[in-house]
């Protein structure tokens, strides 16, 4: 039988919802990670422009 023919059933929603439930999470924890990888990064950048300005007035 086809979709079409059993029509949509709960098992069928409870499916649809845990792949919306873990892809939802999944994203959010790759995006957590990635804005505190960006923060490491400028944080360097800066340190490294303080160190660069230190030296020119030295």
């Amino acid at each position: 039988m086809n979709l079409k023919e059993r029509g949509i059933t709960v098992g069928d929603l409870l499916i649809i919802l845990i792949l919306i439930i873990t892809s939802t999470i999944l994203i959010k924890s790759f995006s957590k990670d990635k804005k505190t990888t960006l923060n490491y990064i400028n944080q360097e950048q800066v340190i490294n422009k303080k160190i660069i300005i230190k030296n020119l007035f030295e």
